[in-house]
């Protein structure tokens, strides 16, 4: 897909969904609107480039636009149950905390099983993922979109990380409705019932 489509596409032209439509435009593209938590969520970026803190799980560091986008998703969905993949980033933290403080958080591992929320919806966000993980974690996400509230799911390093881009290619391709949005870097799936099965390519 060229620029100037994609340019297009990130100003809502030619998106005839109105939940696409709504979802680009008003959460995924506002960048003019300035939310309560970005001074801290701002300030916490750049300290960790400064003093070489290093995210102990996904291996990179967020850059402002990228965590200010995942706090305005988790404002947009309000989910009931957070579900996070490679957590343990000071800013990963705080973006929950002032997101979705009454959400039920979860760190996923492995070995152990998650007791997902009887009601509501869960959000998962993927940080990274490696190879021998990736599998357990696509067979989650499936289960997950099966529930009547459907699973949004947040997948940062698409572009930078292998294993997670692989990950995250598998998972659109099999998804079997649902919408998905990404600019080579962050991927965005939202498995929601009624959504048709749709794929966006936008500048963000």
């Amino acid at each position: 897909m060229g620029w100037l489509k994609r340019w297009r596409t990130t100003r809502g032209y030619g998106v005839h969904s109105t939940f696409a439509y709504n979802l680009i435009t008003k959460v995924i593209g506002q960048t003019s609107a300035h939310y309560y938590a970005y001074a801290e969520i701002d300030s916490l970026c750049p300290k960790g480039r400064r003093t070489g803190l290093t995210d102990n799980f996904s291996g990179f560091h967020y850059a402002i636009p990228d965590a200010r986008l995942l706090f305005r998703l988790l404002c947009h969905f309000n989910p009931a149950q957070v579900i996070d993949v490679g957590n343990g980033h000071e800013v990963t933290n705080t973006i929950l905390e002032r997101a979705v403080p009454r959400a039920r958080r979860e760190c996923w591992v492995d070995s152990r099983v998650i007791p997902v929320v009887p009601c509501g919806l869960v959000f998962v966000l993927v940080n990274i993922v490696g190879d021998e993980s990736a599998a357990a974690v696509e067979v989650m996400i499936h289960s997950l979109s099966q529930r009547p509230e459907g699973v949004v799911v947040v997948a940062r390093n698409i572009g930078a990380h292998q294993s997670t881009g692989r990950m995250w290619r598998r998972l659109i391709a099999s998804a079997p409705g649902g919408m998905d949005f990404s600019n080579g870097h962050i991927g965005i799936l939202c498995a929601l019932p009624g959504l048709p099965r749709q794929s966006y390519t936008l500048n963000f």
